[in-house]
């Protein structure tokens, strides 16, 4: 099963920008300033190195992030000068939803005569659809003391794409709705 998954998540990594929208929960240390941070430096999930995600999901990733944070007014720099760390990791569940539809009797009559009629039987059709919530989450880590000072949350589930435009397009749209509530 792990093996179906590291096929499965690779290709659809991205969690993915459905036509439902997704609000990111986000948290933040109320006494870091934040007008004082001007540059960031992006180690990924370089301390996990999750094996689900591909190198070229984690530049995409990186790149989004990176595009971010400049419309935010801030600039990339090295690890050791930057203010901020940006930190970021998947988690995913595996899920079944299940739906039930059915008839049910709308008008009725039976004697013990055997007369009947106007009566509909009722049956129910069950199904189930098994897919993987993602979770991705993306911690701002301050460089000198190494404490997360805000951290943005998206969980959904997980799509697949066709074509490299489309979960280029998905990653800059999650990207951006995780950011949306950055302290500026």
């Amino acid at each position: 099963m792990r093996n179906l998954k590291l096929i499965f998540l690779p290709i659809i990594l991205v969690i993915s920008a459905c036509s439902t929208t997704y609000t990111a929960e986000t948290d933040q240390n109320d006494e870091y300033d934040f007008s004082v941070v001007k540059t960031y430096f992006v180690v990924g999930d370089d301390h996990f190195k999750n094996p689900v995600i591909s190198d070229i999901d984690r530049n995409r990733l990186n790149q989004a992030i990176e595009e971010e944070l400049y419309l935010n007014g801030l600039n990339g720099s090295d690890l050791d000068s930057a203010d901020l760390l940006v930190s970021y990791f998947v988690v995913t569940k595996d899920k079944t939803k299940v739906q039930s539809s059915g008839h049910y009797p709308q008008y009725g009559y039976s004697s013990r005569y055997g007369h009947r009629y106007g009566y509909n039987y009722s049956y129910n059709h069950v199904s189930s659809k098994n897919y993987t919530e993602g979770t991705f989450v993306v911690d701002l880590i301050d460089n000198k003391t190494k404490e997360t000072v805000w951290r943005s949350t998206l969980t959904k589930p997980i799509k697949s794409f066709d074509n490299t435009e489309q979960r280029d397009q998905a990653v800059a749209v999650l990207i951006k709705d995780m950011f949306e509530e950055l302290p500026r």
